[in-house]
């Protein structure tokens, strides 16, 4: 009789689980392949999706390096003007010449001047009856339209010629946006886009074909027969197609499962699976109502105790089983607890965040388990560890997490110690964010101030771990608590300008008052061109820059935007000496930068930064100009023009003779040294002292001209204005 029941079910129950089994392992099998199917898919499109991208971003970045040359680059314009000089266009075929080693895909750039037909080129100069892309220059020069990519032609250099390169082009008007005056022309090598696309566009499953705007082919296969899974985008930029199809056929077909013998053959497993079990179940109808029975009378009369032990059948095994189920939705229970613990920190979320409307039933259900009765007014504070990433690498997990309980205790014992009700959550790692409830309509700012100032001077005390806690204001209703946690968290965005290891309210926001910040945007470009030059002007300038800021009292981002905005500026200036140096600058401060930029968090951290490695790179870069043989010759020119700046007569040939050296060997020295031309840096000079005069005195225009070299008021006006970038008297206007 004991092993009956064994029996039956064993021999009732095990051809069902086998059938089952094997129906579930083929069905299985169908849903990978299909999802493999669909993976591929995916993947595919992603794949095409890279491919067009960064074909896009190549050219992308060509069009964006011809008009900037076109923008920055006088020499361009000044050609346009019909400029002639055979010096001047050996620098100007120079300058083309440069823009074709800067990427490896352009093959070519020349610049044509309607005004006498000349072409000058990266090697040569023609004149356009002599040229052999005459043709495409006819039907782009008056073409004042977005600037679009050409579609692939052979390009010749001289008429008749045999062809160079199959290229596809890019033209602009010189200056932007004229018409007729001058096409400037860069040619990107065909060969070089499909080496590209040979190299990363085929792999073991994937063919890729490429074809133009116009439905020529560039890569691949054109006009393939499209199937299910071929992936087909259309670049927005170029208007080229990417089509890319597989190269293993028949992927994940249902319809070849649904047509197999085997499936067929399972799902006949299945049906007659399903009537056994029905059969059987009817068979063993009875025992089973047994089961039910004794499970109904465990539930009403032992809810908490379990059958302890196992008697002698298997009927009261399964007992004992089930009890063993009791003891899991036990465990059940206590995960629904922790679910609930996490549906209070999304209706937390929900409160700060104003992301959804407050249910008010559920509100007054959270408040009454606060042991809140009412809900008078709100406010947000708002808990910041300072130095977060420093904190992450000084501790381990483990004390990290204990750091954190403790914060959130000491807020909610202090706060009891006041009487207030608080509701606290950790936002993201490093922000600790409270509610302070009260029941009447009452500020609670001043409580609020002293609870986040005994426990930021609690964790410095005790922990030396510094926190910074911003203060929203009070608001009347649980919806308006958003704008509270939007005021504390701005409050907490000037702790760049404030400092850490404080508490921030937000009526201190309000009260701050901006100064003009254009004014101190001035010391950038400053600061940038006299530590290029090795002026010892640049550190004080630095310092009255960050003083400036400080006074300000901006928020964290927009520091970070004057420091993008100054270290722009400084990689300008840097780009202009020869490549060593630059060598030196990447070095010693933009790598430093990148490294620290996130851990630095107040203005007193980033002074001491820019200082510390400006000063070291400036003592470096002196030490590379000192190596050569002639930078004492070329201090002395600097030290002669700083001295005689006031001198109309001051140029190139009077210091050539003053020196005793060929005007051109002193030109290409001072370049070399210092990255600028010496027109250029005389006429820097003499702004820098028109600059003060126009802040700290009251003379006049054609005084001040005269001062600093210029004889006639209108050349001084116009060189201050291309200088500086507006009239001596706006700058005036401003700064005095």
């Amino acid at each position: 009789m004991r092993r009956n029941w064994f029996h039956r079910l064993l021999l009732s129950y095990l051809p069902v689980l086998i059938m089952i089994v094997c129906l579930f392992v083929f069905i299985g099998i169908v849903q990978l392949n299909d999802l493999s199917r669909k993976e591929a898919m995916k993947s595919s499109q992603v794949y095409v999706q890279n491919i067009q991208n960064s074909i896009d971003m190549s050219l992308r970045s060509i069009e964006i390096m011809m008009l900037e040359t076109i923008t920055r680059n006088v020499k361009l314009t000044t050609f346009a003007g019909m400029e002639s000089d055979s010096s001047f266009i050996i620098e100007l075929s120079q300058l083309l010449q440069s823009m074709t080693t800067s990427n490896a895909w352009i093959d070519s750039v020349y610049i044509y001047r309607s005004g006498d037909g000349t072409i000058v080129s990266d090697k040569t100069i023609l004149k356009i009856d002599q040229f052999g892309d005459s043709a495409y220059i006819e039907s782009n020069l008056t073409n004042v339209q977005k600037v679009q990519w050409s579609t692939p032609r052979i390009f010749r250099t001289i008429q008749n010629g045999n062809p160079e390169e199959r290229v596809i082009s890019i033209s602009s008007g010189v200056p932007i946006h004229s018409k007729g005056i001058a096409l400037l022309v860069v040619n990107i090598k065909m060969s070089a886009i499909q080496e590209f696309l040979e190299k990363y566009g085929n792999s073991e499953v994937n063919k890729i074909a490429v074809t133009d705007n116009e439905g020529h082919k560039l890569f691949g296969a054109a006009g393939l027969e499209s199937k299910a899974g071929d992936t087909t985008l259309v670049s927005g930029y170029t208007g080229w197609t990417y089509s890319n199809s597989f190269k293993t056929e028949g992927l994940g077909n249902i319809y070849f499962y649904m047509t197999s013998g085997w499936f067929v053959i399972g799902f006949l497993g299945m049906l007659i699976g399903i009537g056994w079990v029905i059969y059987i179940t009817r068979q063993n109808y009875k025992p089973i109502e047994t089961i039910m029975s004794r499970i109904q009378k465990y539930n009403q009369v032992h809810k908490h105790n379990p059958i302890q032990g196992l008697s002698g059948d298997e009927l009261s095994y399964i007992d004992y089983t089930l009890s063993n189920m009791i003891e899991v939705s036990e465990e059940y229970e206590t995960q629904s607890k922790v679910n609930e613990k996490y549906r209070q920190l999304m209706l937390f979320k929900e409160l700060v965040e104003g992301s959804n409307p407050i249910d008010r039933a559920e509100w007054e259900a959270e408040l009454r388990q606060m042991g809140i009765a009412s809900f008078g007014s709100a406010s947000v504070s708002i808990g910041e560890i300072d130095k977060y990433i420093d904190f992450l690498s000084q501790h381990s997990r483990r004390d990290q997490g204990l750091f954190k309980y403790i914060l959130k205790k000491v807020v909610e014992e202090t706060a009891e110690a006041k009487g207030l009700r608080i509701w606290q959550e950790w936002l993201t790692n490093h922000r600790l964010c409270i509610i302070f409830f009260e029941e009447q309509q009452q500020p609670a700012e001043s409580l609020m101030l002293e609870v986040s100032e005994q426990a930021r001077k609690w964790m410095q005390d005790n922990l030396n771990l510094t926190v910074t806690f911003g203060l929203g204001n009070t608001v009347p209703e649980a919806n308006a608590i958003v704008q509270s946690y939007e005021a504390a968290a701005r409050a907490l965005d000037y702790k760049s300008a404030l400092g850490s290891n404080r508490v921030i309210g937000h009526w201190e926001i309000e009260l701050l008052s901006h100064d003009d910040l254009y004014v101190y945007l001035q010391y950038v470009r400053t600061i940038a061109q006299a530590f290029r030059v090795g002026n010892d002007g640049w550190e004080e300038q630095l310092r009255l820059l960050f003083e400036g800021l400080r006074r300000l009292m901006l928020p964290r981002e927009e520091i970070s935007g004057i420091l993008s905005y100054m270290n722009y500026y400084f990689y300008r200036e840097m780009m202009e000496l020869p490549p060593d140096y630059q060598e030196l600058w990447n070095r010693e401060f933009r790598t430093p930068w990148d490294e620290n930029m996130d851990a630095l968090e107040t203005l007193e951290e980033l002074e001491f930064f820019y200082s510390k490695t400006l000063t070291s790179c400036a003592r470096k870069i002196e030490a590379i100009r000192e190596s050569k043989g002639n930078h004492g010759v070329v201090q002395k020119v600097k030290a002669y023009i700083e001295g005689n700046f006031s001198n109309p007569d001051l140029s190139l040939s009077s210091l050539s003779d003053q020196f005793h050296m060929n005007a051109s060997s002193l030109s290409t020295l001072f370049k070399e040294d210092f990255g600028e031309k010496f027109v250029v840096y005389v006429c820097q000079v003499r702004m820098e002292h028109a600059k003060e005069l126009l802040r700290g005195t009251n003379l006049t225009i054609q005084e001040i001209s005269e001062r600093v070299g210029y004889v006639h008021q209108m050349s001084f006006i116009r060189a201050f204005k291309k200088m500086i970038g507006t009239t001596p008297g706006d700058y005036r206007k401003v700064h005095q």
